[in-house]
């Protein structure tokens, strides 16, 4: 498992490899989460197992791409995605889960950064979005931090059982 895509001096962003299905399972189970990516069903163990087994590592054909952020001894810390990729267009919408033990370690702003990196140098992508939820205010302030602006606000848009959010829209021009 040391194949890398990016790495810096504390974090490596790597292709999704099967043993790494439990991994995504238990992430894609926190029903915590689920209001922020729009999920409303949980994956099985099956599901994640197939998406690592047959992985398609083209992005521009399967429009969009799963990383794995890891600490250099490769010990998983969350996950970084790429989707909704229009190589037309050159654009795409990104999101970072960090498990809950290496938040407000600076670990999720490493993995933006490297992520930025790839989107520009390697899939020459010249803007990016993100979706927060307005409940979600430590993912805002990452992206406020990394240079991200925050392009306007869908008032109510995400439903969950009978209370509703709004979904702030934050873009970053790369070149």
């Amino acid at each position: 498992m040391n194949q890398r895509i990016l790495s810096d001096d504390n974090i490596i962003l790597r292709p999704v490899e099967p043993e790494d299905a439990e991994f995504m399972w238990c992430v894609e189970s926190d029903s915590s989460q689920w209001v922020q990516n729009s999920i409303v069903a949980p994956f099985s163990r099956e599901n994640l197992l197939n998406y690592a087994c047959n992985y398609e590592a083209d992005p521009y054909l399967a429009r969009q791409l799963r990383l794995i952020v890891s600490d250099l001894s490769g010990k998983r810390m969350g996950i970084a995605d790429i989707f909704d990729l229009s190589p037309q267009h050159r654009t795409a919408k990104i999101g970072i889960y960090i498990l809950p033990e290496f938040r407000n370690s600076g670990v999720a702003l490493e993995a933006l950064t490297l992520l930025e990196f790839y989107s520009l140098r390697i899939l020459n992508l010249r803007q990016l979005c993100a979706e927060v939820v307005e409940s979600n205010d430590i993912s805002l302030h990452l992206f406020l931090s990394a240079g991200f602006e925050l392009r306007g606000t869908l008032k109510d848009w995400i439903l969950s059982g009978h209370d509703t959010f709004s979904l702030h829209l934050l873009q970053k021009e790369l070149m």
